[in-house]
């Protein structure tokens, strides 16, 4: 099958893309540009650009037009790879993460405020919303001051805002209502390939903020995007079912090229692990292609000797990680079918965009396509083939839920701080829809919780009642993050060239590797687990000490398990004696995903068991011991 180029409707420049050297601007760079100098205009704009359709250079509009305008990227590798791209382009921009902030406490806080001081000499701020974040849910000292960065900027991008699941969207939602809220007349702008649109309309409809869209118009006439596409299906589910004719093939691309010090062919894994079997597996038996490519997937992002942007390779290794940010001219792009469609249009985007292009897909399953069709049709057919299903009314009432959650729990840590807050923090969060019913839900259970044990009390020391209000409060700490929980350790894994030291989640690591050796109390030293095998995880929560919970398996089978396993434990409950209400606890457990919103206090493989230690106020300590059997 193949899908045809693309091309999209050009006009003259407007007069900063003509000051920057635009010899012609496509119509949605002029429109963004109109919108970002009017002042009448719309607070928040969508830009729904394909990948490769120049979003990024409309940024700039916003930037010209403002005095200091805060750039919002969803990992710190892109937010990298953008900052680097603006300052070629000359722009005083800012980095701010976890590694440029420095001091504690109140020197923290005057640290994290100067890079919003519009005399700092910096035009921009780049960030992650994790920052943001932790602004909101009072991770910073002081809870009024921190919460004054949201009062600077005149302006906000949110980069690939796609890239965010129901929790984090929630987050970012919340973020977008308070900078709205302090700064009414702030422009925002949402930059997405593959726009989650129900996170649009409920902006739209939820926080009744104006919407101005500004898309791309398709112009067979005009100035080409994409080239032709020849999509191969394979019935193999994944890439490695097929890695030698794959390999083979890379192999044959490699003999052919006069260079091969310039990326050419992608290969997109849905899990790290099969990432790292497939870069095993070149070592082992492809070594002449092995040494013109380059891994870079999660395990990567934390290894101190995998430094992408230094390396020169034909062939990338990549995972999700690679959707977004990856601007190579791709010929040859392998690729597993991901869950959603803007997973799936982000990798196809990859391939195409200068050069024809072959892709192969993995794993799609059922879909009806002709043998030829135009890229805004194949965009349609995917999203249709792909859809989870959900309608926009129920998408909307997961985020409203999750964002009054939200909304509730930072006002509810505040109010346990001893630290004193200002009205104008009640009236950042206050508002949101659905926090009157949700402080009341998450006070009911602190209450609850906070009495157990005294005479009379209706609720006794490890009742069932006990047990699962415990476990729900332990929940609650979820939104004191953007994306939810994990528990981070040192690894040690075999990746093909060397034993590779890197900082990946325990749990995640432990579905596809064994511990085969403790390094030290917070390093272990892991081998590759035969695909067939089962490992035999168990995990034990607060609430549940004594109650160990199977955690083998799959993320969505550990998620049926705990679907299973929490609705008993509510019929079971006595929550009318502690007044809190069924049809409240049965919504907490329908928004939340609890795979991404628990965190263990142990967890045991095979011989081993790893104690997790939660209340030094930070990030979870680990400490790894071999179990005396």
């Amino acid at each position: 099958m193949i899908v045809e180029g693309a091309s999209l409707a050009t006009e003259p420049p407007t007069e900063g893309f003509k000051q920057r050297g635009f010899k012609h601007a496509r119509a949605f760079q002029n429109r963004t540009a109109e919108w970002a100098r009017d002042s009448n205009s719309k607070p928040v704009g969508v830009l729904r650009a394909p990948t490769g359709a120049g979003k990024t250079a409309t940024f700039h509009e916003v930037i010209d037009e403002n005095e200091l305008t805060l750039v919002v990227y969803p990992t710190n590798a892109l937010l990298s790879q953008q900052a680097t791209r603006f300052e070629r382009e000359e722009v005083d921009i800012a980095r701010l993460n976890a590694d440029t902030l420095s001091g504690h406490g109140d020197e923290r806080v005057e640290n994290l405020l100067q890079f919003a001081d519009r005399f700092a000499g910096h035009d921009v701020v780049v960030t992650n919303p994790d920052i943001l974040q932790a602004i909101l849910q009072d991770m910073y000292r002081g809870s009024t001051k921190p919460m004054s960065f949201f009062d600077r900027f005149d302006a906000v991008i949110y980069d690939e805002f796609h890239f965010y699941g129901d929790l984090a969207a929630s987050g970012l939602l919340l973020q977008i209502q308070i900078f709205l809220d302090r700064r009414p007349t702030m422009d925002i702008l949402l930059a997405s390939a593959t726009p989650n649109e129900s996170f649009v309309s409920f902006v739209a409809e939820e926080l009744s903020v104006p919407v101005h869209d500004l898309s791309v118009e398709y112009d067979e006439s005009g100035d080409q995007f994409r080239q032709d596409v020849v999509v191969e299906r394979h019935n193999e589910r994944s890439i490695n079912e097929d890695r030698e004719a794959v390999a083979t093939q890379i192999r044959e691309l490699i003999e052919e090229t006069d260079d091969t010090e310039k990326p050419q062919v992608a290969l997109v894994f849905n899990s790290v692990a099969a990432s790292n079997d497939f870069h095993t597996y070149l070592k082992e038996e492809f070594k002449d292609v092995f040494e013109h490519t380059a891994k870079d997937n999660g395990f990567d992002t934390n290894d101190p000797d995998a430094q992408l942007e230094s390396e020169t390779f034909f062939v990338l290794n990549t995972t999700s990680k690679g959707e977004v940010g990856l601007d190579y001219d791709i010929k040859m792009l392998f690729m597993e079918a991901p869950a959603t469609p803007s997973s799936f249009l982000q990798r196809f985007g990859r391939a195409g965009r200068e050069s024809e292009a072959t892709i192969h897909v993995f794993g799609l399953g059922e879909m009806a396509w002709p043998e030829r069709m135009s890229y805004p049709e194949f965009v349609e057919t995917v999203y249709e083939g792909l859809s989870d299903g959900r309608s926009t009314a129920q998408d909307h009432a997961t985020l409203r839920a999750l964002m009054g959650l939200r909304a509730a729990y930072a006002i509810h840590t505040r109010m346990e701080s001893t630290e004193w807050f200002g009205e104008e923090l009640g009236e950042d969060f206050e508002s949101v829809t659905e926090y009157d019913k949700w402080i009341a839900f998450i006070r009911g259970v602190s209450d609850t919780l906070d009495g157990v044990g005294e005479f009379g009390h209706p609720v006794t020391n490890n009742s069932v009642t006990h047990k699962l209000l415990r476990f729900t409060e332990h929940c609650f700490e979820v939104f004191r993050s953007l994306r939810g929980r994990s528990l981070p350790v040192v690894v040690r894994y075999p990746r093909g060239d060397r034993l590779a030291l890197t900082t990946y989640d325990l749990l995640t690591t432990l579905r596809y590797y064994d511990i085969q050796e403790i390094e030290d109390s917070e390093t272990i030293i892991v081998s590759r687990r035969d695909s067939d095998g089962l490992a035999a995880i168990s995990a034990r929560f607060p609430g549940y000490e004594n109650r160990p919970l199977d955690y083998s398996g799959s993320y969505r089978e550990v998620r049926e398990m705990f679907e299973g396993w929490i609705r008993p434990e509510i019929s079971a409950a006595d929550l009318k004696s502690a007044d809190i209400d069924y049809g409240l606890m049965n919504q907490f457990y329908n928004v939340v995903d609890l795979p991404e919103v628990v965190q263990p206090i142990e967890v045991r493989h095979g011989q081993h068991v790893v104690y997790v230690d939660t209340d030094g106020g930070g990030p979870p300590s680990v400490n790894l011991e071999r179990r005396q059997l």
